[in-house]
This record gives structure tokens, C-alpha cells and sequence, in this order.
């Protein structure tokens, strides 16, 4: 992945401050779980927390597009799972997004120079180095804010509605 738009030393900091966030979110849905049953941002947070930091254990400047894919379509199916455990909640709405977000344009990329063997950037690189970090702050915020910022809960409510009364009418 020698051909990243961002400079290592700037994405080594922005990763590493995602890590960081998914770790505090962890540790703050710990601390704000502790009396009460609900722990689905315990949970939800410990496999982001997990997902991200396994990161360091891998040398990013060499890892392909397709690896980084692979290990977000591992983390949408351990929240998947998770969800047959837990009630679904605001957080992994948006989380399972940014994930899904994210492993689009890892394998967009990974179509766009393996495949495609293209080194000349263009628009969509620059969409991709945006969004993905975007994505990330976004997954990031939701175990801080916990509010419906994007509107995603009442666009899935619509859909519903809309669905349903196609199918009924």
C-alpha cells in the first residue's frame, strides 16, 4: 500500500488516534455501564476496540486493500453475531454503516490498483481518503454522543413503513 495519498506519518496519527477513541469509548461505556443491565456498548465498543488495535500488530505501509476488506467484513460479522445477543441499538446501526462504508471503498481501491493496475490518482482516491476517515470519526462519535446525529434511525423507521405498506397495499 505504497500508494496512499496521506502521508504515512499523518496516517500513522490518525489511526492511531481512531485506536484511541475506540479504546476510550470502550472504557467510557465500561465506566457508564457498571450499574445498570445494559452493557451493548460494552460489548459493541470491546469488538471495535479489538478490530482496531489488531492493527498494531500488522505493518500498514505493506498491507493490500483486500486484507484491509477482509479484516472490516470480519468485524461486521462479529457485530452480526454479537446482535443475536444483544438488542439492536442506535450504535451498531452505525457502526455496522461505517463498516460497510469503509470495506466499499477498501475494495474499490483494491479493484482500482490490483485489478485495474491504475497508480494515477484520481477523484475517487481523494473521495476514499476523505470518507474513510470520516467513517471512522463517525464510529467513533456515536459511543460519545449516542444520538441519532445522520437521522439513519428514522430513515430505516421510513423504509419500514414504506415497505410495508407496499406489501400490504
Amino acid at each position: 500500500m505504497d500508494n496512499i495519498l496521506v502521508n504515512p506519518a499523518i496516517s500513522f496519527y490518525i489511526g492511531a488516534f481512531v485506536q484511541w477513541g475506540f479504546l476510550m469509548a470502550f472504557l467510557y461505556a465500561l465506566v457508564v455501564s457498571i450499574n445498570t443491565p445494559k452493557k451493548e456498548a460494552v460489548w459493541l465498543s470491546f469488538v471495535m476496540s479489538i478490530s482496531y488495535s489488531s492493527s498494531l500488530f500488522i505493518d500498514i505501509q505493506h498491507i493490500s486493500y483486500l486484507e484491509l476488506f477482509l479484516f472490516d467484513i470480519a468485524t461486521i460479522l462479529a457485530i452480526f453475531i454479537l446482535r443475536f445477543f444483544i438488542i439492536e441499538n442506535l450504535i451498531s446501526i452505525y457502526l455496522l454503516l461505517g463498516l460497510t462504508i469503509n470495506s466499499s471503498l477498501f475494495l474499490g481501491m483494491y479493484i482500482d490498483v490490483s485489478v485495474f493496475n491504475n497508480y494515477e490518482p484520481w477523484w475517487f482516491w481523494f473521495f476514499y481518503s476523505i470518507v474513510v476517515n470520516l467513517a471512522d470519526f463517525m464510529m467513533v462519535a456515536i459511543f460519545f454522543i449516542n444520538k441519532d446525529f445522520l437521522y439513519l434511525m428514522k430513515f430505516k423507521n421510513g423504509l419500514i413503513t414504506s415497505l410495508k405498506g407496499i406489501v400490504d397495499g
